[in-house]
């Protein structure tokens, strides 16, 4: 994948906190600590929706859900794709949360009218962009740095 083509695709990605927002709406929290149930199933689902619809890493998806290690979310993703192979309900509420998701527009507003208006109120891009893309950033600068001094993050980690 070529760089541009690269960043295009990060930039199209469904924020983490939109996919936790549209769980939360429709079935309950999926943030929370523990594996009480319905929580758990809550959370499976979300990362199943956050790999498959949004594009994430299990390791960014385990990370954004409380620390989990990544072998916990592909577990969690295997278990929802068994589970909706065989419960049609289940199949029919993910295709619905997949497409609502795909279907969400960016907030951003078209610089071209608010010059035209003469008002530069209100944000640029909303919160939970900004958030994504603060995490995309040291994302990268730590594991840029780890992998240019290994035991120097290991230590400070």
């Amino acid at each position: 994948m070529i760089a541009h083509e690269r960043s295009f695709a990060l930039a199209k990605r469904i924020p983490l906190e939109t996919i936790d927002a549209a769980v939360r709406s429709r079935l309950g929290p999926a943030r929370v600590a523990g594996n009480s149930q319905p929580a758990a199933f809550n959370r499976q689902v979300a990362m199943y929706l956050a790999k498959h619809v949004g594009g994430w890493t299990t390791t960014k998806i385990g990370k954004f859900y409380n620390g989990r290690d990544h072998s916990t979310v592909c577990h969690s993703i295997r278990r929802v794709e068994i589970m909706r192979d065989d419960d049609p309900e289940l199949d029919a509420l993910l295709s619905s949360m997949s497409d609502d998701l795909r279907n969400i527009e960016p907030k951003v507003p078209d610089h071209d009218e608010s010059r035209a208006s003469g008002s530069l109120s209100g944000p640029l891009f909303d919160e939970i962009f900004i958030e994504s893309l603060v995490g995309r950033i040291v994302d990268r600068v730590v594991d840029r740095l780890s992998a240019q001094n290994p035991r120097r993050i290991a230590r400070n980690g």
